[in-house]
């Protein structure tokens, strides 16, 4: 008779005893299969674009804080101090690309928010 192997519910790694946690992702026995995605909520990837227009705010909604506020900072010094060397000869040179880059990250995060929402909203499918 052959002896069953029993694997672990949420990442499915082989279980040496099936009363015990998985070594590999820690779950107990009790856990049932892809129980951390079933903790993230659906969300709206046209609400994420269009929250995203404040730099950030996109990203906010998606529960990606630390992304969001990346995208503040870095959109918002890059526009400023474009902007603020833009009013020399040598600034020109240096202001002006900045601001394009500001600009381009600005339209990045925008796309982001809207693939990452999509992304969260496939795995309800």
């Amino acid at each position: 008779m052959m002896a069953s192997t029993t694997i672990c519910g949420r990442c499915g790694s082989p279980l040496p005893n099936p009363s015990s946690t998985c070594p590999r992702c820690g779950a107990r026995p009790s856990q049932g299969f892809n129980s951390r995605r079933a903790a993230r909520s659906r969300k709206n990837p046209a609400l994420a674009a269009a929250l995203a227009i404040v730099p950030g705010m996109g990203h906010v909604y998606l529960g990606h804080n630390l992304k969001g506020l990346f995208f503040l900072v870095a959109c918002g010094g890059m526009e400023f101090v474009g902007l603020d060397l833009d009013l020399s000869i040598i600034g020109g040179l240096v202001g002006v690309p900045l601001g394009a880059g500001g600009l381009g990250l600005y339209v990045f995060q925008i796309i982001d928010a809207y693939r990452e929402a999509k992304k969260i909203e496939t795995e309800f499918v």
